[in-house]
């Protein structure tokens, strides 16, 4: 028996074989001079030649132009005579080979109008997809006579489970059984995807390998991807006989371009189909697609369309609410509502709220701080929260199974969601973890399963997993309040700024009044003294026009402190910005801050925006400048500047090839003062691209980016077109 590497599986390269089955016959024909390069050893069933007169002859010598020709439909077919009868000849081609290939024709005339009729009234009829598939099994069976035909469905986490079956009298039911996703490795699916039917007409039948044109030995494999008839990997062909099937046949089921199960058909005796019967089967496949993504599809879309909406939802009411803590556990929706969790418990500001069935609060506080040590800081969950902290055994009925969303970096402010114990019962068609062996050299290997005794698993302190739509939820929602908490954080800031600013303002005024303010009122306290004595030798006159000069120079003083007060209440002035005339006058001053580094800078549309000119400009001088900085160490330093009209806003681009930034460290990348580990050889503060943002959110616009390490970065800034925008 063949021994394979236990990670060969699934890097074995199914695709080039180099061999066929034997029911059939292949030519390998180059598409630019039609030469025959490789053909198995049949072909003198169908052509009375051998291989070796074959090889090297050119195509037109063999077959007439109509049937060979090279530009035909991918899998194309046609009946032929050949010295074996009336022959399926059918193409298929890569890029430079053109691959012909021989079936004998069996007589079948099966009338498809009737299957399709049959398959349609069922799928119209039916709003359950379980009827759909014992429609499915059903007619399979009946066109291609197989002993067993079953609906096999690939869960989310890769094995496959028997969801419907048809046998003949006597055999034991697969109904039910699961099966590892080792069964069926990862290259394998994907063929799947590709080669909507597959049929192995004879499990034990020796491969006929395909013989090349002399002095190709050493030439690359040619891809067989598409053929119909490539040969079978060893170590499937030992687990189809490990299972005692002498023939099987597979029918993909694909959902959204995605490999959702099989059509799987099972023969106890070799048994060839015909091609035009596995066209019909593979009817039946494409039409239980439809319904697969129509209906099993949509009750579970309706499901996730329900979560995401409430996320949505939640989200919404929680920036309505007073406090982050009431809008996510008071009112119409609450952290329940946005998937399959039993209970939820959010640690916010040292205050722990709990909904729900969850366990007692000091093992929660207990687990909060367990996952403080354990945990990351994004997303975490398992459906087995023993297996890693094993004091949660005691509360299983309501934690077996934990989603974390970390709202800060201690973990200190969490939120946790609960699944309790899920007590099922796995049926697998033989023990699963028996796939791997060690051999007597010991080496780790995989052998194909030689026992399919079902194997009952118990999932005793497992909870239901979850799924990537729950999780999906969680990193949103997540999201939403860490930036909800910037919001509040940023706007605390802005308080405590124009607060300060405040204070200084007072200061200042009150050092106006104690200061400025002094002297001419001295002088008029003074001169009105004066008047008051009344002294015959006093000009009057003189000293009134005194008196009021300082009055006036004392209203003037006070009317120019009141203004520089209101400077800081001023809103932002909006107005049309000519973004061509900004932008080549922001190209001029980096062309002379940056005479050594010499970049070029390219600029193409740009559609004017609607904002404060001054600050606008200070925004794309600070992301050029920026730019141009962190290319100035490549050979050329390349900045596009472009931007076009989306819908009511203009969204503008700013693309350089610089080092780029490592995406786990950008979180903060517009924070006061932040500069990433790869910018601290540049020169900066940390302030240039908080000040964009806040810019831009003042102008309730909107920024991103896009960034590779070493490849350079893209900022984005979106602002509106016009004043109603």
């Amino acid at each position: 028996m063949m021994q394979h590497p236990i990670n060969q599986c699934d890097r074995e390269p199914i695709q080039y074989p180099g061999k066929i089955q034997p029911h059939g016959a292949l030519l390998v024909v180059n598409r630019h001079n039609l030469l025959v390069e490789q053909v198995s050893p049949t072909i003198h069933q169908y052509l009375n030649i051998s291989a070796a007169e074959v090889l090297g002859k050119p195509i037109h010598e063999l077959l007439s132009p109509y049937q060979y020709h090279p530009d035909f439909e991918q899998g194309a077919y046609q009946l032929i005579q050949t010295a074996k009868g009336e022959t399926y000849l059918v193409s298929h081609y890569t890029a430079d080979y053109l691959l012909l290939e021989f079936e004998p024709f069996l007589g079948y005339t099966y009338n498809e109008e009737a299957i399709m009729s049959k398959m349609l009234h069922y799928l119209n009829q039916s709003d359950s997809v379980s009827v759909s598939f014992k429609e499915a099994v059903k007619n399979v069976k009946e066109i291609t006579g197989f002993h067993r035909v079953m609906v096999y469905m690939f869960h989310e986490d890769g094995h496959g489970e028997v969801i419907e079956e048809l046998a003949d009298p006597g055999l034991e039911p697969f109904l039910g059984l699961h099966y590892p996703d080792s069964d069926i490795p990862k290259q394998a699916r994907e063929l799947y995807k590709k080669n909507l039917v597959r049929l192995i007409a004879n499990v034990a039948a020796p491969d006929s390998i395909l013989e090349r044109i002399p002095g190709s030995e050493n030439n690359p494999p040619i891809d067989l991807s598409d053929s119909i008839l490539r040969s079978v990997s060893p170590v499937h062909i030992q687990y189809l006989q490990n299972m005692g099937v002498a023939a099987s046949f597979s029918i993909s089921i694909l959902s959204q371009g995605e490999l959702w199960g099989l059509i799987a058909c099972h023969h106890y005796q070799p048994k060839q189909l015909d091609y035009r019967q596995r066209l019909h089967a593979k009817m039946i496949g494409q039409m239980l697609s439809t319904t697969v993504r129509f209906q099993a599809e949509e009750e579970k879309q309706q499901v996730l369309g329900f979560w995401r909406d409430n996320t949505s939802n939640l989200i919404r009411q929680m920036r309505q609410s007073d406090s982050i803590l009431t809008g996510l556990t008071h009112g119409n929706l609450d952290l329940l509502s946005i998937n399959s969790a039993s209970g939820a418990a959010i640690l916010y500001e040292d205050q722990l709220t709990l909904v729900g069935h969850t366990p007692p609060p000091s093992f929660v506080r207990e687990l909060a701080v367990f996952l403080q040590k354990a945990s990351t800081k994004q997303v975490f969950q398992t459906n087995h929260l023993a297996s890693v902290y094993p004091e949660a055994a005691r509360y299983a009925d309501s934690a077996s199974g934990i989603l974390c969303a970390p709202l800060s970096a201690d973990l200190n402010d969490t939120i946790l969601w609960f699944k309790p114990e899920l007590e099922q019962e796995i049926k697998w068609a033989g023990n699963p973890d028996k796939a791997v062996i060690l051999n007597e050299q010991g080496e780790t290997r995989i052998e194909p399963r030689s026992s399919f005794a079902i194997f009952i698993q118990s999932l005793r302190g497992r909870s239901e997993k979850w799924s990537t739509a729950e999780l999906t939820n969680a990193y949103k929602l997540r999201e939403e309040i860490l930036l909800l908490i910037q919001e509040k954080i940023n706007q605390l800031r802005r308080l405590n700024e124009e607060l300060k600013k405040a204070y200084e303002e007072l200061d200042s005024f009150s050092y106006t009044i104690s200061h400025d303010l002094k002297t001419p009122l001295a002088t008029i306290y003074n001169f009105a003294e004066l008047l008051l004595e009344e002294d015959p030798a006093i000009d009057n006159r003189l000293l009134t026009q005194k008196i009021l000069r300082n009055a006036s120079r004392m209203q003037q003083m006070i009317k120019e402190v009141f203004n520089y007060t209101k400077l800081g209440r001023e809103p932002i002035k909006l107005q049309p910005i000519d973004m061509q005339s900004l932008l080549f006058q922001i190209r001029e001053d980096m062309l002379d801050a940056y005479k050594d580094t010499k970049p070029d800078l390219q600029i193409g549309n740009t559609p004017a925006v609607y904002g404060d000119s001054t600050m606008i400009g200070q925004v794309f001088s600070n992301l050029v400048s920026n730019a141009v900085k962190y290319s100035s160490k490549k050979e050329k330093p390349t900045v596009q500047i472009t931007g076009e009209m989306i819908d009511d806003s203009v969204v503008y681009s700013i693309v350089d090839n610089g080092i780029g930034m490592d995406p786990r460290h950008t979180d903060n990348l517009f924070h006061l003062f932040y500069r990433l580990p790869d910018a601290k050889t540049f020169e900066g503060t940390g302030l240039g691209l908080a000040i964009v943002k806040r810019i831009i959110d003042k102008h309730q616009g909107k920024l991103w980016f896009e960034t590779e390490r070493n490849k350079g970065t893209r900022f984005y800034i979106k602002l509106k077109k016009t004043e109603s925008a």
